[in-house]
């Protein structure tokens, strides 16, 4: 959906509706959530303890080496291509703070690197939240409620009361409501848990339920740009992504189940980091960079070889070392993106 928003292919309103970036990080930020904190929930019921040290290294074995491989690649094709990429904005990247993005659009914005900005809410809420998790279930259930839930009522008081929009509260409900679908599939994990029975009540009928979501998601507008109709939008395709996560976690052979454990997206979902990665690059659409390199369909070739090149030549090694660090196994084709 990213490289499909970036390509920018035709205005037809189907591939509109398909082709939404910022619809495909929310769900994926949806999915992030349910599966790294059920791994975190599971090494607690296993073993009566969540090793943060380990988590955290497999976090930056899995996020870092590729991540930073592209800047350097960034910084190196900057200074042959003369792009005016600003250190400030490498920076930024490099740090995990691209989520601040009104800093970085105003004064320093560079195409290359504003895909960094979910990288940055992704790994500041797991700096965090597994630390919570380990030592107080009940903080870190009542957290995620209250990003999901009280979050939203606050901010929708502070658009009615200006005089609460400002200062410090501003920037607190403004900073917090970027994890809220990360939250979303927190909570899911956590009533998987909690109602292990749920998964066959969501079960029933779920083909129709399932169609009814994809429809709704493609369909209630959504985009980045901060408005109450977006919170509320925001929310509500998290909760069904949730949905369509949890009723397609048991094997069944309804079409929705099939498709989404169809061969193209297994491979798709191992190369989904990596393709998420490099796309920027080669969608930028820049005169400065070689034809090749930005010019459709040979763009798709460079995404396509420069991931595969990406995941099996360099990431693969650091994957190997993470599986050092795992105590939980599960199903290595769910939990490559991650």
């Amino acid at each position: 959906m990213v490289v499909l928003s970036h390509l920018g292919l035709s205005e037809n309103p189907l591939y509109k509706a398909v082709a939404n970036g910022h619809l495909g990080v929310l769900i994926f930020f949806v999915i992030s959530g349910f599966l790294i904190i059920t791994l975190c929930i599971k090494e607690k019921v296993v073993t009566k303890g969540v090793s943060l040290k380990k988590f955290y290294i497999r976090r930056i074995l899995r996020i870092f080496p590729v991540a930073y491989l592209y800047l350097v690649a960034i910084i190196t094709i900057n200074l042959i291509y003369k792009l005016d990429i600003h250190y400030i904005n490498l920076l930024g990247a490099g740090l995990y703070l691209m989520d601040f993005s009104s800093y970085f659009r105003k004064h320093y914005f560079s195409w290359y690197t504003g895909h960094y900005w979910s990288l940055a809410v992704e790994e500041q809420f797991y700096l965090i939240v597994p630390f919570i998790l380990k030592n107080q279930f009940v903080v870190y259930l009542s957290l995620i409620l209250f990003i999901i839930f009280a979050l939203p009522v606050i901010i929708s008081l502070q658009y009615f009361y200006p005089p609460l929009n400002t200062g410090l509260i501003y920037a607190f409900t403004h900073f917090m409501i970027k994890f809220q679908a990360i939250a979303v599939g927190c909570l899911f994990s956590v009533i998987i848990f909690k109602y292990p029975g749920i998964k066959n009540t969501l079960s029933q009928s779920k083909l129709i339920g399932n169609i009814i979501a994809i429809f709704l998601i493609l369909f209630i507008h959504y985009d980045d740009l901060f408005t109450l109709d977006n919170m509320y939008a925001g929310m509500l395709i998290s909760f069904l992504t949730g949905y369509i996560i949890v009723s397609n976690i048991s094997q069944s052979k309804d079409l929705v189940y099939k498709l989404l454990n169809s061969r193209i997206l297994e491979i798709i979902g191992v190369l989904s980091y990596s393709i998420y990665i490099w796309q920027q690059l080669f969608t930028s659409k820049d005169t400065r960079l070689p034809g090749f390199m930005v010019v459709f369909p040979y763009n798709i070739i460079c995404i396509i070889a420069v991931s595969c090149l990406s995941y099996y030549c360099y990431e693969s090694f650091f994957l190997k070392l993470k599986s050092k660090y795992t105590k939980i196994k599960t199903d290595a084709r769910i939990l490559a993106p991650l």
